[in-house]
This record gives structure tokens, sequence and C-alpha cells, in this order.
């Protein structure tokens, strides 16, 4: 079973590359440390999901915004991953892949 789950908050501090996107609610996920992802992004590169350890049975998919809006897919991707998967960190150069600034589907 997918556990896919929706993103409560969002936070981007482009000086210090570094994204983080909280769900506060949803299943916990064994999921912890660094791991492999894929952005899912929208055609102005607002990030609308990440898919976390995606060849994995313990995967897990935090959605920012509707499957709709994803216009491309960034492979080969690692974050950081706390809260018993609740918690995602995107740093670094991973980070600079995301548009500045607020997120559209997250109030």
């Amino acid at each position: 079973m997918l556990s896919e789950q929706y993103a409560t908050s969002y936070s981007h501090d482009p000086a210090q590359h570094v994204i983080i996107v909280v769900c506060e609610t949803g299943p916990r996920s064994p999921l912890r440390g660094e791991l492999p992802a894929r952005l899912l992004l929208d055609a102005a590169l607002h990030l609308v999901g990440i898919d976390v350890a995606p060849d994995t049975p313990d995967r897990l998919v935090m959605m920012l915004g509707a499957h709709e809006n994803v216009a491309q897919v960034v492979d080969n991707v690692r974050v950081h991953i706390e809260n018993g998967g609740r918690t995602v960190l995107l740093h670094g150069p991973f980070a600079n892949l995301v548009a500045a600034g607020a997120n559209p589907y997250v109030p």
C-alpha cells in the first residue's frame, strides 16, 4: 500500500539551501535518515510532492498539491526524514532545484 500524506507546512530558506516539509497527521513511517527521493515539480518549479524511497516497500509520498500539477520529475535526489516520516528536509543543491519563496499549494 502506498503511504501518501499531505503537507501541513512548508518552509524554504534559499540562503541556507534548506526546505522543510511537515505533515502533522497521517500514518507514521519506518523511514528515517538520509534517503533517495524524487521531486515532483510543477511548470514553475514549485514543489508539488516528494516521493521518498520510491523503490522500497516503505515508500512514502509527501504531497503538497494535486498530482495533476506535476509537470516534471527530478530523480536521484537525497532527502532527510525525521519524526516518523512526518518531516522531510531537502537540503544543499537539491533545495536549489525548487523555486524560491512561498509554495502555492500549502496554506
